[in-house]
């Protein structure tokens, strides 16, 4: 597990309203404060129209965070999903950056899923006289702990901070419940996962590509999480795509994954990086700085970074 405490250490991964975190940035501000952090990084799903607003409110608060993206890819070798982290990164005015040009298909997609999942599950609430007994027999479970009154604009209502909804609003609309409550996690997978009403996946850049647009727009790759999505195999790869950076210290990386990374960065001459990719309610991990790294460990990288962050708009 994480080798460091949080004081003093970075916390390089965290999602907030922006994409489907529960917390607003200055929310998140707050917890690292509270932990003693010496910096954070927001690191929204598959959007640039954020990072501006993520460093105005960073400014204000007077605390050093990192306007990042994470960017949910794939390989078509191995069906595999992979996401990628990027730091230093500006959005255009028109959107025509190349790495913006990659993700926004992406978000459309996801945008228009989520809808069309909502609305799956607002016509199974209307099949019948009784909301929860038609879900109890379109086999959701727990259907009791639904709201009947799930509608698109309740929908709309949990998500208006962010760049496109989520199944995570979804779920908060409809259940009111946290990520980590056990009716919460049954609902879920019956209702998204095997034969759900409401499954359907959209599809993904290639990883390679997603490294390579972010280099183009002037941004730092870091590959996000590999034991979790086992992207080991990939990281050749991804490094002849141009990847600069590996995340060590994750919720899902135990000792052996942090070993097996910390090696790879030493093979392939990547800086390593930690988070705790905090979504608030609508994740598994407690908090800001459950997962981080040390300045020492981060090394000279890391902190151009934070440097570099003061000069980007």
């Amino acid at each position: 597990m994480c080798g460091h405490e949080a004081a003093g250490s970075y916390d390089l991964h965290n999602h907030s309203v922006f994409s489907d975190g529960s917390c607003s940035v200055g929310e998140l501000i707050d917890r690292a404060r509270a932990v003693g952090l010496a910096g954070m990084a927001v690191t929204d799903h598959d959007s640039l129209t954020q990072l501006s607003a993520v460093r105005s409110q960073a400014r204000a608060a007077g605390f050093p965070v990192l306007a990042g993206v994470e960017v949910s890819a794939a390989c078509s070798a191995t069906g595999r999903k992979v996401h990628i982290l990027g730091f230093g990164l500006e959005a255009t005015r028109d959107g025509s950056g190349p790495l913006e040009r990659l993700v926004a298909p992406t978000l459309n997609a996801r945008a228009a899923n989520t809808l069309w999942q909502a609305w799956t599950i607002v016509r199974t609430l209307r099949g019948g006289e009784d909301p929860r007994e038609a879900l109890a027999l379109a086999c959701v479970a727990d259907a009791e702990l639904c709201d009947p009154s799930f509608s698109l604009d309740a929908l709309e209502r949990v998500c208006s901070d962010g760049t496109a909804p989520y199944k995570q609003h979804i779920m908060e609309a409809l259940t009111h419940l946290p990520y980590t409550d056990p009716s919460y996690q049954r609902i879920y997978r019956s209702i998204f996962k095997g034969s759900g009403i409401a499954v359907r996946d959209i599809g993904y850049p290639e990883a390679t590509d997603a490294v390579r647009a972010i280099r183009e727009q002037g941004g730092v790759p870091v590959l996000a999480h590999p034991a979790q999505m086992d992207s080991w195999s990939l990281v050749p790869e991804l490094v002849d795509a141009g990847l600069l950076g590996i995340e060590v210290y994750h919720p899902d990386h135990g000792p052996d994954d942090e070993e097996r990374s910390r090696g790879l960065a030493s093979e392939y001459g990547l800086f390593m990086t930690g988070g705790s990719d905090y979504h608030g309610r609508n994740g598994a991990p407690s908090g800001v700085g459950v997962r981080c790294i040390a300045p020492d460990e981060a090394g000279g990288a890391v902190a151009e970074l934070f440097e570099r962050e003061a000069e980007l708009g």
